[in-house]
């Protein structure tokens, strides 16, 4: 019991030492009159005052938690994963501002947020971290969940004049379990910044044929840009979560109206290396022991 204590009281100090280095920000998206809110978490401070890589992160079609200051698993357990690479986090809450809670249920056309309002917010966004004292403007990344990974697709395609007119362009790009119909229907999509898209074989919601298609052409269009697809056996969407598969009624998207969602603990462990792997690579940082 007291071994118990311990521990319960050693994750209470850990969870309020990480709310304190957390911040909400407000900042303009590039589309008119829309005043983001985020929660910008900058990387420790290095000695020699050395500029640090920052990225932003995409929550996916159900958003970001109003109830908290920041958010718990997976938005928090994200930050400090990054944090202890020397990453600046931003989250950034592309619905709150807009009035709208969750789009999950609601059909793509009828939708009023999609994927290109938050390009803008994210470009919008990248201008903004690119002012931070001790971030590199040089070394910006995208990381987006599910809607937010469709939005990284959106925020890759260097073919769009808002990508293509940006000053402040990403490094690197991760789409976890995004979906891939829309970028892979298109003839001309290129992406602007190496890319990481990682999807579960058993998703029914966003399957992942679409996003190995999408990769496989990348890869042959584009032999001088890395692009990375990988598919993660016996897994679901958000096969990174820390609760169980479970069906999930009154989804849009699939014929059903139903999607099968939660966590592989493989996959999910599999998927966090995939990403320090990449994002140290991309932003060339010091190998973890």
């Amino acid at each position: 019991m007291k071994m118990r204590n311990l521990i319960w009281t050693s994750a209470l100090l850990a969870q309020a030492a990480f709310a304190q280095q957390t911040l909400q920000v407000h900042l303009p998206s590039l589309e008119p009159q829309v005043q983001l809110v985020g929660w910008w978490t900058p990387a420790a401070a290095q000695a020699g005052a050395q500029l640090r890589p920052a990225v932003i992160a995409l929550h996916g079609c159900s958003g970001l938690p109003q109830s908290k200051r920041l958010i718990s698993w997976p938005e928090g357990h994200y930050v400090q994963l990054l944090n202890r690479l020397g990453i600046g986090v931003l989250y950034l809450d592309s619905f709150g501002p807009r009035g709208v809670e969750s789009i999950c249920s609601i059909k793509r056309q009828q939708r009023t947020v999609n994927e290109l309002n938050r390009r803008l917010d994210v470009y919008g966004a990248l201008q903004w971290l690119s002012k931070q004292p001790g971030v590199d403007a040089q070394r910006l990344g995208v990381i987006g969940w599910s809607h937010g990974g469709q939005t990284v697709l959106s925020v890759a395609d260097q073919n769009d004049d808002v990508v293509r007119l940006a000053t402040i362009k990403p490094r690197a790009l991760v789409a976890y379990y995004p979906g891939c119909n829309g970028p892979e229907s298109r003839l001309r999509y290129e992406t602007v910044a190496p890319l990481l898209i990682m999807s579960g074989a058993l998703d029914d919601w966003t399957p992942p044929a679409a996003c190995r298609r999408l990769a496989e052409r990348l890869q042959q269009d584009q032999p001088d840009q890395t692009v990375r697809f990988i598919e993660y056996p016996g897994s679901y969407h958000a096969f990174d979560s820390s609760r169980p598969p479970a069906e999930r009624d009154n989804v849009a998207g699939t014929k059903s109206g139903k999607a099968t969602v939660g966590g592989n603990p493989a996959a999910r462990e599999a998927s966090a290396k995939a990403l320090t792997d990449f994002l140290t690579e991309q932003f060339k940082l010091e190998r973890q022991p």
